[in-house]
């Protein structure tokens, strides 16, 4: 670090250290005053100011569209429908697709239109009003495997501006396992509709037929659920009702996702295509002819319409009562492997091995502790350690035993999955003697990076029960990850303590454990460094 920047964390620090005693002093007698409030947001940005400072600012790297070209890209948008897009017209798509998302890879974009709505209306400034550009796109792969949470993934990888919606691969996938109508419409619709469609692309509707994903238990049951609950209710009487403020836009998304059903039936594509709307039963095409009369003249009856949806959503309800619905595993193993091969771009996937003179006796440690880790294999361990009294010296006969581990799941799951994958399991309990807790790498990588105490503990530590290359290799830059978050999570520890000895007055067993975890030093140093022991404590 240069003489500067060292300076501008010098002073950084001191304008922090100096809020921290504002802060705690407004805490006595303005808690719940806007002074305060803003006192505590004050605070979160000069710990953030220091962070980027120096160094230890880990912000996650998400997908950025440029925003300079949206107003013209949304022109195009709500100018065009699939059949009047000529050539001259994609390439001006293209173009501003790639400008808007520079340096992404984007694998599909699609003009997505209602079709029933676009029969209703006579002219086509009309008829393209509530399209949608749905683009699916590939995130870098530190992007994809970031240590963060589920929750900040679906919102960083999910754009939505009713007229845009962008997704990245997984998100799509994971849609599509789930049925989601939209994005099945989107991997079926017509030629004339792909404004970009990559070769991976092409090769997943060559791969994955329609019936697969159209007879999947969620897509027929979303189609028949969401057909109706959004423009009805249903009564004491078991029947549905109208609800009065529909707009008309919603009637057509109603008999678009009643039209997909009937497909369903006669084995037919999702309907993406206006000129597909022309064979259905004598109900639908009443429906249609309904549809047609609202635009024109608002008096026209609502419920009507309603009555007719719901006929025909009978009718075809009582069609599907025998269909063999796709068996879900089918559908995941054809898009996992799709998405696999997809996210590798060509390279092969390495699986790590375990140094044979450990083998054995990492495998009778898994056998050890059981459960599930048990069940693992010995190559996706990354750590045993045991946690708790052990870890601090204070054990005695008595004390259970507490066994952290770390593990990963393999490469090739990680980048094919269409769903969550499960993070961690335990087994604890106070009838247990032997407990665990299991952290996948991404889960633990997330904790490492919020500071939590007891994962900077485990980084610090020595003479763990097993300890990888890939360990080894991490702890090597474990001064890094003392950062302010692990700061203040020792803080926060330290005063909940406090309280704990504060309020056992009679000086129970576990004081000892409590007064050693409060003995850090001005360095904030994990305790697993610290050299004074439990015995040396009076």
């Amino acid at each position: 670090m240069t003489e500067e920047n060292l300076e501008s964390v010098r002073l950084a620090t001191d304008a922090l250290q100096a809020h921290e005693r504002l802060h705690l002093h407004l805490k006595q007698s303005h808690r719940h005053t806007n002074v305060f409030q803003k006192a505590v947001d004050t605070l979160e940005n000069l710990r953030e100011v220091k962070s980027v400072l120096d160094g230890s600012a880990r912000n996650f790297d998400s997908p950025q569209i440029c925003e300079d070209h949206l107003l013209e890209l949304k022109q195009q948008v709500l100018m065009h429908i699939p059949s009047s897009v000529n050539k001259e017209n994609q390439e001006k798509f293209q173009d501003l697709i790639s400008k808007t998302f520079e340096g992404i890879e984007v694998l599909s974009a699609v003009l997505v239109t209602c079709p029933w709505y676009q029969e209703s209306q006579d002219e086509r400034g009309e008829q393209a009003r509530h399209n949608v550009l749905f683009i699916v796109y590939l995130s870098q792969d530190h992007q994809f495997l970031a240590p963060v949470n589920q929750h900040i993934l679906n919102e960083k990888f999910v754009e939505d501006k009713g007229w845009l919606y962008a997704v990245e691969l997984y998100h799509f996938v994971h849609f599509i396992a789930k049925g989601k109508a939209r994005c099945v419409e989107v991997l079926y619709c017509p030629d004339s509709a792909q404004l970009i469609q990559k070769d991976q692309w092409k090769q997943l509707k060559d791969q994955l037929s329609f019936t697969k994903v159209t007879k999947l238990r969620g897509y027929v049951e979303a189609c028949k659920g969401q057909s109706i609950s959004g423009i009805g209710k249903k009564g004491k009487d078991g029947k549905f009702r109208l609800v009065d403020s529909t707009t008309f836009h919603q009637f057509c998304d109603s008999f678009r996702l009643m039209n997909h059903l009937y497909n369903v039936t006669a084995d037919l594509p999702p309907c993406t295509d206006a000129s597909k709307i022309s064979s259905l039963p004598d109900i639908a095409m009443k429906g249609k002819e309904l549809l047609h009369k609202l635009y024109k003249d608002p008096d026209v009856s609502k419920r009507d319409i309603f009555d007719v949806l719901v006929q025909w959503r009978d009718s075809v309800t009582e069609n599907i009562k025998g269909l063999q619905f796709t068996e879900q595993q089918d559908v995941d193993e054809i898009i996992g492997k799709w998405q696999l091969e997809t996210r590798l771009r060509g390279r092969q996937l390495t699986i790590p091995k375990v140094i044979p003179d450990e083998h054995s006796s990492l495998s009778n440690q898994m056998q050890e502790i059981g459960g599930q880790v048990a069940k693992l294999h010995p190559e996706q361990i990354i750590l045993i350690a045991q946690a708790g009294s052990h870890m601090y010296g204070l054990a005695t006969p008595t004390s259970d035993v507490d066994f952290l581990v770390i593990y990963s799941e393999p490469c090739q799951t990680v980048l094919s999955r269409c769903r969550e994958i499960k993070d961690n399991f335990e087994s604890r309990g106070p009838t247990k003697l032997l407990e665990y807790g299991a952290y996948e790498a991404r889960l633990f990588c997330e904790m490492l990076l919020k500071g939590s105490v007891i994962i900077l503990e485990l980084v610090f530590g020595e003479n763990h029960n097993y300890m990888s290359p890939q360990w080894k290799e991490l702890v090597q830059q474990r001064k890094c990850f003392v950062t302010e978050k692990g700061i203040q999570q020792y803080l926060g520890l330290i005063q909940n303590n406090y309280r704990m000895l504060d309020k056992d007055k009679d000086g129970a067993s576990k004081d000892r454990k409590l007064l050693y975890q409060v003995c850090i030093d001005y360095n904030f140093q994990p305790l697993s460094m610290l050299s004074v022991k439990p015995t040396d404590m009076v």
